[in-house]
């Protein structure tokens, strides 16, 4: 029994020491060059670790001025390797080095969706989720590229752990703080992470304190705390923008430059992908106000191009559907083949690449579907299954592009796809009679 106690422990850690040697190994063996946000993020950690916040020259879109369009989180931990490793101008030489911080982030992305898996489904579940986490080729793909969604997860996945483990916590409180926190810093890394507030907060409203408690006093405390921690972790930074923006941002002012990329006539008009999102310097209907953007803030320019987007919509009512339709298909790459090779384009992601992980993504939905159905899924809270729909819809009616605005999403299949390999593992082995996996 005790040598069964210490293989746990060690097959953990060979799978996560595995997980990392693969997506090292993935990065080692493959050319990549920031492109797109990578390129920004790259460039944003560089002025950071110089001078401690972005560049308050140029703002986003071509506009003047300091600018507050990508969340800090992610840009300040490039900026942390970047002075770790030497490279504090950033640029080219700095990329190999964040790419490998990527690869970190990946394995602990493994080992959080293990501990949720365990908290939220057993011991059997957990393995086997931890298993196809570190080996399933969308995550390593990811964490071979300069994505924030790698940061966000993370952030996520800690966020879930910390709330169901106050569940069985002398203290639930000080893991609900952390819950805040870790809330907080995953909307400092992608604002629709503020969404994960409201089923979290239905998380620790369920928990109750050990040895009793005042229930009414407890279901308004434990959301109070949750949400509380979250505004104090954001608002150094809402802080910031209002010093330097004077304007209220509580994180970023990337509202009117994205709602206009997907409702202009252009990208209603592309046939391969509808609706497509592109920046506006290729609309021509916005290439009067590109010419004028150096003239205005970044929130002018964002308001303005806001203006036009909400237009378009009164223009044309049904667009946020047709838009939620298209986005729906891309996300689980059903749109065709152009859909998924432009955003592995994009991604400097390679095709042959981006293809096994389409494959693999497909496969993961028919696990999912079948462990939906398991009596282990059910052990899991309510409010845990929420946390994908809203993420998916803070998205599906402006942009999708896989896989990395899925990201968030996919360990929750893996989860369920976990379900159904420790149902069928348990079914085997009651079949071979040998003893089941403890749940």
């Amino acid at each position: 029994m005790r040598a069964r106690r210490v293989a746990k422990p060690l097959l953990v850690a060979a799978i996560l020491i595995a997980a990392l040697a693969i997506r090292v190994a993935t990065i080692e063996g493959s050319h990549y060059r920031a492109h797109n946000d990578a390129a920004i993020y790259n460039k944003l950690a560089g002025e950071i670790s110089q001078t401690g916040d972005y560049d308050t020259r140029k703002g986003a879109g071509g506009s003047r001025g300091p600018t507050a369009y990508f969340p800090p989180a992610f840009p300040y931990f490039l900026a942390v390797v970047d002075l770790l490793d030497g490279h504090e101008a950033g640029g080219r030489t700095a990329v190999p080095p964040e790419r490998i911080a990527q690869a970190v982030l990946g394995t602990a992305t493994v080992a959080l969706t293990g501990l949720v898996a365990l908290e939220a489904f057993g011991p059997a579940v957990a393995l086997c989720s931890l298993i196809l986490a570190a080996v399933y080729p969308v995550f390593i793909e990811s964490s071979g590229a300069l994505l924030a969604e790698n940061l966000l997860v993370v952030f996520e996945l800690a966020a879930i752990w910390t709330v169901l483990r106050a569940r069985r916590a002398s203290l639930p409180y000080a893991w609900i703080a952390a819950a805040g926190i870790l809330s907080g810093l995953a909307a400092l890394t992608h604002e629709n992470a503020l969404l994960m507030l409201l089923p979290l907060g239905v998380g620790v409203w369920a928990v109750r304190l050990q040895g009793g408690g005042r229930a009414l006093g407890w279901a308004l405390t434990a959301p109070a705390l949750l949400v509380a921690m979250a505004v104090i972790t954001i608002a150094p930074w809402t802080i910031r923008n209002a010093v330097e923006l004077h304007h209220f941002v509580p994180v970023s002012d990337e509202t009117g430059i994205t709602l206009r990329g997907t409702y202009n006539p252009v990208s209603a008009a592309f046939k391969p992908v509808p609706y497509k999102w592109r920046f506006y310097f290729l609309i021509p209907q916005d290439h009067g106000l590109r010419k004028i953007a150096p003239t205005m803030t970044e929130l002018q320019l964002g308001d303005r191009l806001q203006s036009r987007a909400l237009q378009y919509i009164s223009a044309h009512p049904g667009a946020p559907f047709t838009v939620a339709l298209h986005n729906t298909l891309r996300m689980f790459e059903l749109e065709g083949t152009y859909a998924w090779q432009a955003s592995a384009t994009a991604e400097r992601i390679p095709i042959a690449t981006a293809r096994i992980g389409v494959f693999s993504f497909w496969v993961v939905c028919v696990l999912a579907l079948v462990g939906a159905l398991t009596p282990l899924a059910r052990r899991a809270p309510r409010w845990l299954w929420t946390i994908p729909v809203l993420f998916g819809l803070s998205v599906v009616l402006i942009n999708v592009e896989t896989p990395r605005f899925r990201e968030p999403i996919d360990p929750f299949l893996i989860l369920l796809a976990g379900c159904a390999l420790a149902a069928a593992a348990g079914r085997i082995g009651r079949w071979r009679g040998s003893p089941p996996v403890s749940d």
